[in-house]
C-alpha cells in the first residue's frame, strides 16, 4: 500500500529536527517552500550562517517555526536546500556546456565562463551568488555539517556531470593519466577558487572580461606552466 504523505508529514513534525525526505518537501505548498527560502536566503546573506535562528526566518517567511521543521528538519538542511535555489538554473546551464563533441578547451571554458557569470548573478533579487559563497566559506570551517552537505549538493549538481564528462575524455583519448574524480574535484577546484572575488569582493571589477578569464584558467589547468603548452593566447 502507498505510503500516506501527510501522515508522514505529521510523523516528522513530532519527531527531532532531522533532514527530510525529498518526497515530503516536493508535497509541501510550493508557494509557502518558496517562500521561506526567498526570506531565509535573505537573512543568511545579512547575517550569516551563525547569526542567524529559525524564528527570525519564520517571522519574516509569515509562517510558524513548525512549518520550517516540517518542510526541512533543521538549519543546516535548510541552508543546504537555499543553495539548491540558487544554483538551481546556472547548475543546468553548466551542465549543458559539457559536450563531447567539441574541443576540450572549449567546452572546459564555456564552463568556467558560466561558473564566473553565475558568481555575478542576484540570488532571490538581492546581492550577488558571490555573497552567498562567502557565507558558505565562513561557516563550513565552525560547522562541518553545513559544509558535509553543501559538498553534496555540488557534487550532485555539479561535480556528477564533470566527472561523467572527464570519464568520456579520458576513455577517447583527449585527456590521459588520471582519474575522472580527481580532475573533476580539481577542475572544480581551480575556477572556484581562482574566482578570488569570493574572498575579496573589492576584485570584482578585475573581472570585465569574463570570457578571458575563464581561457587563462582553463589553460592553467591543462598545461600548468609547463614550457611545451601552447600559448593561453589563440
Amino acid at each position: 500500500m502507498a505510503s500516506d504523505p501527510v501522515r508522514r508529514l505529521k510523523d516528522v513534525s513530532t519527531a527531532a529536527p532531522s533532514r527530510v525526505p525529498l518526497d515530503i518537501v516536493e508535497t509541501a505548498s510550493p508557494q509557502k517552500r518558496l517562500r521561506i527560502l526567498h526570506r531565509a536566503t535573505e537573512i543568511f546573506l545579512e547575517r550569516g550562517f551563525a547569526g542567524t535562528n529559525l524564528d527570525e526566518i519564520a517571522f519574516a517567511a509569515g509562517v510558524g517555526k513548525a512549518a520550517i521543521y516540517q518542510l526541512f528538519g533543521d538549519k543546516t538542511e535548510l541552508f543546504a536546500q537555499c543553495l539548491l535555489e540558487a544554483v538551481g538554473t546556472s547548475s543546468v546551464l553548466l551542465r549543458n556546456t559539457l559536450r563531447t563533441d567539441l574541443p576540450i578547451k572549449q567546452v572546459l571554458s564555456d564552463f568556467a565562463e558560466q561558473h564566473i557569470l553565475r558568481m555575478f548573478r542576484p540570488v532571490c533579487g538581492s546581492q550577488p551568488y558571490y555573497q552567498f559563497a562567502r557565507v558558505l566559506l565562513s561557516a563550513a570551517i565552525t560547522h562541518p555539517e553545513l559544509s558535509r552537505r553543501c559538498l553534496e549538493v555540488f557534487r550532485q549538481e555539479e561535480g556528477l556531470p564533470l566527472r561523467q564528462y572527464f570519464a568520456e575524455m579520458l576513455r577517447t583519448g583527449a585527456l590521459v593519466n588520471a582519474e575522472p574524480e580527481f580532475l573533476a574535484e580539481h577542475f572544480f577546484q581551480t575556477i572556484f577558487f581562482t574566482n578570488h572575488v569570493i574572498l575579496e569582493p573589492v576584485h570584482a571589477e578585475e573581472y570585465r572580461d569574463i570570457r578571458a578569464h575563464a581561457e587563462r584558467t582553463v589553460h592553467l589547468f591543462l598545461y600548468g606552466c609547463s614550457p611545451l603548452a601552447p600559448s593561453a593566447v589563440e
